[in-house]
């Protein structure tokens, strides 16, 4: 009998920050293929694929093939009326710029002027998240 070990690490959630708890979301970065964030109850930990293999979101798993241009659709994969940051990418960006995922694809959305966007609350508030640029 072979045993597989996993390891991860888990820290306080920001990527997965009102995301439900299960999904898997690809890491950020374009060159990096292998390895997602799985979001649990607050906390993200990091995995990353078998020697060889690429993580799709779209398919939540495991691929042969990695496909660069899931990491400007952050909404590859995720349940819909899911509200997201702006893709590292499109950083900076405003506090009010958020997307909505429909039907797997992005949305572009604004809150209303006087509100930030907040990825954990899934929507517009009073409450600025520190990373993004006031208007």
């Amino acid at each position: 009998m072979k045993a597989v070990i996993l390891l991860a690490t888990g820290t306080k959630a920001f990527f997965c920050d009102g995301i439900p708890a299960g999904m898997r979301l690809r890491f950020p970065l374009p060159e990096i293929c292998n390895e997602y964030i799985s979001c649990h109850h607050g906390t993200e930990h990091e995995w990353r694929c078998p020697v060889g293999r690429f993580f799709s979101q779209r398919a939540q798993r495991c691929v042969d093939a990695c496909d660069p241009t899931e990491t400007i659709n952050i909404c590859a994969g995720l349940i819909n009326n899911i509200l997201l940051r702006p893709p590292l990418s499109e950083f900076p960006f405003s506090c009010r710029r958020h997307y909505q995922c429909i039907g797997g694809n992005m949305v572009s959305r604004e809150c209303p002027p006087g509100t930030f966007f907040s990825q954990l609350a899934q929507g517009c508030g009073s409450v600025r998240e520190e990373f993004c640029i006031p208007d």
